[in-house]
């Protein structure tokens, strides 16, 4: 059984490349150890399978087609728009509010119709007024009251691939908060989506500091909830695709936003872009790294 406890805090020293280390700390800042990325097996070990596997959707066989993976996140609150996405052909991968009601029954649901999990993880906005929601990660936290949130968010539900984060424009910021979520992640097996709510986000730097599966938010499709404006972002999320073979969404679980996908989605086969679940392009993305790393 894994202990639930968390490793000392950590921030991040260096420039994002490989020789990136984990300087590992107290949250009252005091530094404990610097370990660098290898040598963190011997403290927090990864899992010879994975959850962010054990839990993947089936996955798409795309070919050579560009793939788009759509995350819908701020799901939980509204029991509706996981019906609606029971009944929606996938795979989406759909990310639940921890502190919603009746998780264990929406999410398996959702899962059962195909459709991968994920923990949508509040985290500290900059507005001062606005509410992350219960539990949620704070930089004023202490390190108990941090460990404890962090294991609670992630005990609400099972078979999720990962998290990604909700508001968090101030604590994304935050090296040594994010290490502490890598860490926990890291620990359990699970891989980490930076949604991208602030440009300065160390969210990816600390992923990959610390050994953790990581992939970024491209595109939100519904900053504005039209289906013309909707459209305009699924179509930019295409051209990224074509370009670089593959590209990642956040959209939300408005009405205008699962009806303008049920219809996008029907085009993809003549467009020939597959749509995937995220585990899929992390995957892909972590053999690319891997073999980089071995050609060295």
């Amino acid at each position: 059984m894994q202990s639930d406890t968390l490793p000392p805090a950590a921030s991040i020293e260096g420039e994002p490349s490989d020789n990136v280390v984990a300087v590992l700390q107290s949250m009252n800042g005091e530094e404990q150890a610097q370990v660098p990325i290898e040598d963190l097996d011997n403290i927090v070990p990864i899992q010879a399978v994975p959850a962010w596997r054990l839990n993947a959707a089936v996955w798409n066989k795309a070919g050579k087609n560009p793939v788009v993976a759509v995350v819908i996140d701020d799901l939980g609150l509204s029991e509706n728009a996981t019906l609606i996405l029971t009944a929606m052909p996938g795979p989406y991968t759909l990310a639940y509010l921890p502190y919603a009601d009746n998780l264990p029954e929406q999410t398996g649901y959702v899962k059962a119709a195909g459709h991968e999990l994920m923990v949508h993880l509040p985290m500290q906005p900059k507005n001062r007024e606005t509410d992350p929601g219960s539990n949620a990660l704070l930089s004023s936290l202490s390190q108990e009251e941090f460990e404890r949130r962090v294991n609670w968010n992630l005990s609400q539900f099972d078979g999720y691939v990962g998290v990604n984060n909700h508001m968090g424009s101030e604590l994304t910021e935050d090296a040594g908060a994010m290490v502490r979520v890598m860490m926990k992640l890291r620990q359990n097996g699970h891989l980490f989506l930076d949604s991208l709510t602030s440009p300065k986000s160390v969210g990816v730097r600390a992923a990959k500091a610390t050994g953790v599966p990581y992939i970024s938010r491209d595109i939100f499709l519904d900053n504005v909830r039209e289906e013309g404006a909707i459209e305009e972002q699924l179509e930019k999320l295409e051209r990224i695709a074509r370009i670089r073979g593959y590209a990642v969404a956040i959209g939300h679980p408005y009405d205008i936003t699962l009806e303008t996908l049920t219809k996008w989605q029907k085009t993809l086969k003549e467009k020939k872009i597959s749509l995937v679940p995220l585990s899929q392009v992390v995957a892909a993305q972590e053999a690319g790294r891997h073999g980089a790393e071995t050609a060295r």
